[in-house]
């Protein structure tokens, strides 16, 4: 089963830049998939568990830095293209639609 996070940082920040940080998420061991809705946040898919994914990421960001929250399909709600709800959803990531 995989687990759905939110990894919300600062789009100004310097050290790393977002693209340096993308690359990092692309390319974590931790990571299945990832879709970025919108600037300073990143949807991340994986079988870690939050403390493993934070355990993973800290040596790359500082932990003052980012906010990575676990998120939980049936208690959360917002304004979001229904084809980000249905990947959100999904226990088991669907392809990635043309998003």
């Amino acid at each position: 089963m995989y687990n759905t996070f939110l990894l919300s940082y600062d789009p100004l920040m310097q050290n790393p830049t977002p693209d340096k940080l993308l690359q990092f998420v692309r390319s974590n061991v931790t990571t299945y998939q990832y879709l970025t809705p919108f600037v300073g946040s990143i949807f991340i898919k994986s079988q870690a568990s939050l403390e493993l994914l934070i355990s993973s990421y800290n040596p790359f960001i500082s932990p003052h830095s980012f906010t990575l929250i676990q998120i939980y399909p049936t208690l959360s709600t917002g304004l979001l293209p229904q084809a980000f709800w249905d990947w959100i959803n999904a226990q088991t990531p669907p392809p990635l639609p043309g998003i």
